[in-house]
């Protein structure tokens, strides 16, 4: 199991966040399967979400990654943005197995009404990463994932 990042990641873009409690805040971030692809469990750390924030819809769009190629969406484990250490893995709060192949853009696939790990106390704590685990089959190289977190303040 390899640990892949978005451009957005990679870059050390600045997470989005709310700056009033009736906002609807959409977290878009953008990944190209590397040369060799990527491997059934690989992990895609999209980008993060404050801990002050509910997700509240998730949408995905992306080019086909390869027959069979399939995906869970949700929360990742460990620090946001850290690449060494233990490995990270990641949930499928958002959706369980997505069709990657299929180029229809695909949504949130089932109710979130938990928060995710960490934000329910305290709001300093470190940034959570959302992002996807490969399942099904492998993903094509220059398969492009374009992906959405809808986040309002949690109240």
């Amino acid at each position: 199991m390899s640990l892949y990042q978005s451009k957005q990641v990679v870059a050390r873009n600045p997470i989005p966040t709310l700056d009033g409690g009736n906002d609807s805040l959409p977290i878009s971030a953008e990944f190209v399967v590397p040369a060799g692809g990527l491997q059934i469990n690989d992990v895609v750390e999209m980008w993060g979400q404050s801990p002050t924030v509910r997700v509240t819809g998730f949408t995905v769009h992306n080019t086909a990654a390869g027959a069979g190629a399939t995906f869970d969406a949700g929360y990742l484990s460990g620090a946001y943005g850290r690449t060494g250490g233990a490995a990270r893995t990641c949930g499928n709060e958002f959706v369980a197995g997505g069709d990657m192949n299929s180029t229809v853009p695909k949504s949130l696939g089932k109710s979130i009404t938990t928060d995710s790990d960490g934000s329910t106390e305290n709001v300093y704590d470190n940034t959570i990463g959302w992002g996807f685990k490969v399942t099904g089959a492998a993903w094509a190289a220059g398969t492009i994932i374009r992906a959405t977190i809808h986040a309002v303040a949690r109240q």
